[in-house]
């Protein structure tokens, strides 16, 4: 009997031992609800410094929620104990605190019920925090489902994972359901898919990458949609991802095609009025000083002997009409060298260089030419020569070269065009040209508008104390290559 006397009193001493020193807050009520017993971490946790002050409180008389106390009721007479049971509290300063809750019936020997106890946690802070991550991702929810642009994201080997709005009513579709866990590839236009993997593999390897690039996607029913897209690499749920955002420039792209429609048709009218130009001066002002001079020679074998004063000045008048005669064929090889239209762009190219090294000796210039088994298209043939002039000409102008290094290369499908000097060069744009209000920076706008309306490709090389390169890419259509 003593034996069984001491065990009870020492279990009495360690369950008042744990309840006195747990960190949780542990309350206890009779069968009404009325509190009798907490422990100091309860007291600490409502804000009560004795528990004179809370004892003969019901426990209904801290909750918030007169509701949250029906349903506390309602599950311990259902399942006689509650696990996990949130609700508010009132604190002892009037302040609200979030709680998590658990409870037990105790019953009597005989089985009837005699109270309630269980533990209390204080959850404010992780609910304040909940809160106001839901709050954020509430934000960033309407920013995303309210956004002009499209967005998406896509992981798992490349499948859509989010799409909002605006992404699918810019592709033709009904809800974004219809995009979500479809191939990202599946939209991009063929003849893009390419670019796009090499600019994913850049940001992979944290290469530097062009802030945004420009694609074709393809739309529900078929069409091409142009989009102006910027994409990032980054971690979702533990899972590497890619975030994008793209705008429709549809039209946009429609405008600039317009616009360099019209910007070739000027180009060609510009060159027809040089051809005609240049046709004139050469037969009209060309026949003129050829007649003139032909007198000028009559007049002089007319003059008698002693006459020598007359003689010179027919001398000095005859050189005067050679060299305007030079001048105009220079003005009109400039405006449209008729060997361009005879012989083709190459020879043209040995010649203008051939006269440039006897004008500037001082510059070491080099050309070569490969691959060329037959002339290439007018179209091509001008707009590389107008490339080559103009290059030349800002050299000589701005650079202050002493070597210049011209190649010519035709292969197929291509014709490419390399002028390299070593000037001092300059700082270029973001678009890889000088600012639009310079003055050289308007010759490169030109050739380029010139290269653009082939198809072609533009690349300026450029850097203060390193020289200028200029690359030009053109296709080597058939329809140009039969006119």
């Amino acid at each position: 009997m003593n034996n069984l006397t001491d065990k009870i009193k020492n279990s009495e001493k360690q369950y008042q031992h744990l309840f006195e020193k747990s960190p949780i807050g542990i309350y206890i009520t009779d069968r009404n609800g009325s509190i009798f017993n907490v422990n100091p971490a309860c007291l600490a946790l409502l804000g009560y410094s004795s528990t004179s002050h809370l004892c003969g409180k019901t426990l209904k008389s801290l909750f918030v929620n007169s509701e949250d106390w029906k349903k506390y009721l309602q599950i311990l007479e259902k399942d006689d104990s509650i696990t996990e049971f949130e609700t508010r509290l009132y604190h002892r300063n009037k302040n609200i605190i979030a709680v998590k809750m658990t409870a037990a019936i105790r019953n009597t020997l005989t089985g009837k019920l005699s109270g309630y106890e269980g533990f209390i946690i204080d959850i404010t802070r992780f609910k304040a925090k909940e809160k106001e991550h839901w709050e954020l991702k509430e934000k960033y929810r309407t920013v995303l489902e309210n956004s002009l642009a499209g967005i998406y994201m896509f992981e798992n080997g490349g499948h859509f994972s989010y799409v909002n709005p605006c992404m699918s009513e810019m592709l033709g579709y009904d809800d974004t359901d219809s995009i979500i866990g479809r191939p990202f590839w599946e939209f991009v236009h063929p003849d893009d898919r390419d670019i796009a993997r090499e600019r994913g593999l850049a940001r992979e390897q944290s290469e530097v990458y062009p802030r945004h690039y420009i694609i074709r996607i393809l739309k529900k029913d078929g069409s091409t949609l142009w989009a102006d897209m910027r994409a990032s690499h980054v971690t979702h749920m533990g899972r590497p991802a890619v975030v994008s955002n793209f705008i429709d420039i549809t039209k946009t792209k429609k405008a600039e095609a317009q616009i360099r429609k019209l910007s070739g048709k000027l180009i060609d009218v510009i060159e027809e009025e040089k051809k005609f130009l240049a046709a004139d001066l050469h037969d009209e002002f060309g026949q003129a000083l050829t007649s003139l001079k032909f007198d000028m020679e009559r007049l002089q074998k007319n003059f008698t002997d002693g006459a020598e004063k007359e003689a010179n000045l027919c001398n000095r008048i005859m050189e005067k009409i050679s060299d305007l005669a030079h001048s105009i064929r220079l003005t009109t090889s400039k405006l449209r060298p008729d060997l361009l239209d005879h012989l083709g762009l190459v020879p043209t190219l040995e010649w203008y260089i051939k006269d440039f090294k006897k004008q500037r000796p001082e510059i070491d210039i080099h050309f070569h030419a490969m691959g060329f088994k037959k002339r290439l298209g007018a179209k091509i043939e001008l707009v590389l020569y107008r490339i080559f002039q103009e290059s030349v000409n800002n050299i000589l102008k701005h650079s202050g070269a002493d070597q210049i290094d011209i190649k010519l290369i035709c292969s197929h499908p291509n014709v490419i065009f390399l002028c390299k000097d070593n000037g001092m060069g300059f700082n270029i744009t973001e678009d890889g040209l000088l600012p639009s209000d310079n003055v050289m920076g308007i010759g490169l706008l030109s050739m380029q508008e010139r290269v653009y309306t082939l198809n072609g490709k533009f690349i300026l090389t450029s850097a203060k104390g390193k020289g200028t390169i200029i690359k030009v890419e053109l296709p080597m259509l058939e329809e140009n290559n039969n006119e």
